[in-house]
């Protein structure tokens, strides 16, 4: 495992849980960075929500974690990522043996959805 996504809604916890998921991995002896994609979001200065805005964050986010895959180094994203083809597309970018942790709850935007991702994503 060199990077985790941890994704749902916003609002499920996927921040709380990358920090605990992070404690827990330096506990072991793991060298771990968080890559949060508000935090991102506002470094950045991608204030643009449509689509192109958030696949823009989303795809700085994946070429972020890549940089970080070194052995024994885990890389974890913490990131509101609605569509599958998105997801697929960060985790193309990745080694072999990312994993994906999907976080229900939360809420949305009027007029949003967000995909669940299927048993074929784990």
């Amino acid at each position: 495992m060199s990077v985790v996504l941890i994704t749902g809604r916003p609002g499920s916890g996927k921040s709380h849980h990358a920090f605990h998921l992070a404690q827990e991995l330096r506990s072991e002896g793991k060298i771990v960075r968080i890559l949060d994609g508000d935090m991102f979001r506002h470094q950045t200065g991608n204030q643009d929500f449509t689509d192109a805005g958030r696949i823009r964050n989303l795809q700085g986010l994946a070429e972020a974690a890549a940089e970080g895959e070194w052995p024994g180094h885990v890389v974890i994203v913490a990131a509101v990522a609605p569509r599958r083809e998105w997801r697929n597309m960060m985790r193309a970018q990745w080694q072999e043996g990312s994993r994906l942790v999907y976080l229900p709850g939360g809420c949305l935007w009027p007029g949003t959805t967000y995909e669940r991702p299927g048993d074929d994503e784990f």
